[in-house]
């Protein structure tokens, strides 16, 4: 090769070269760029996001709670068809005077033993229930904003009075006296101030108590027409599956707060 020619040829790979490098120079700095720059950050989530989020958990909860104690209740109503079966076995035996009157008292005591843990299992259910009822209702109560003493407010799923009067438990002898005289049965509570299935769940539940009657039902508008003549602070949750009755109570006393687990 001719040295002119080769010197040519070497001019133009250096000058090439140089060219390349000042047009990748711009792509790698944006490359690197491109890698320092951070993701954009997340938003905090809103204070009723933040609610419909422990409302869910509180449901879910409850729900599992309900399901387990579901369990238990099959177990112990298999024991009281059990213990009814060897109750009226013990029975023909004793009239045959084959085994003494002991043997059948034992056999009433343990029915009567298993069939209260029924009503006990039952009762922790109702709760469960009113629990979902009460948080599924709590994005509808914080659309409604603080009340002012005195107000009453209503919607398809709950009513509220914020009652003018101090209420303290001691005061539910009052409510049980006047449900009593106008019914002539006992005020069906089916929970009293804090009780396991409150604690379970993370909720003060100390100073109110739950009523089993369905507000839209005379016995909850009679009630309800009480507390309210004797400024007493009520919510009244009418379900808390749309459809169906359950978890309808009437809540008397201030609402209950979260204390968590």
């Amino acid at each position: 090769m001719l040295p002119d020619v080769s010197m040519r040829i070497g001019k133009y790979l250096s000058t090439a070269t140089l060219v390349v490098a000042i047009i990748a120079a711009p792509i790698e700095a944006r490359a690197q760029t491109r890698k320092k720059t951070k993701p954009p950050r997340k938003s905090e989530p809103t204070l009723a996001e933040k609610l419909a989020e422990a409302n869910a958990q509180v449901v879910a909860a409850s729900t599992d709670y309900k399901a387990k104690l579901g369990t238990v209740l099959e177990l112990q109503e298999r024991d009281v068809q059990a213990l009814a079966e060897t109750l009226e076995k013990r029975k023909a035996l004793f009239e045959d005077n084959i085994i003494s009157k002991k043997e059948v008292d034992d056999a009433e005591q343990a029915l009567a033993f298993a069939r209260s843990k029924v009503v006990d299992t039952q009762k922790l259910m109702t709760e469960a229930d009113n629990l979902i009822a009460e948080a599924k209702a709590e994005d509808q109560l914080a659309k409604l904003g603080p009340s002012r003493v005195g107000s009453y407010q209503a919607t398809g799923t709950l009513i509220r009075y914020n009652g003018t009067a101090r209420w303290a438990l001691a005061d539910v002898v009052k409510v049980q006296g006047f449900f009593a005289l106008r019914f002539h049965q006992a005020l069906p509570i089916s929970a009293y101030g804090q009780t396991p299935v409150h604690d379970q769940l993370g909720f003060d539940h100390r100073n109110s108590i739950d009523v089993a009657v369905s507000p839209d039902s005379a016995a909850g508008k009679t009630l309800m027409e009480y507390l309210r003549s004797a400024g007493i602070s009520f919510i009244a949750f009418r379900h808390a599956v749309r459809g169906s009755a359950t978890g309808a109570h009437i809540h008397i006393g201030y609402p209950s707060k979260r204390i968590g687990k």
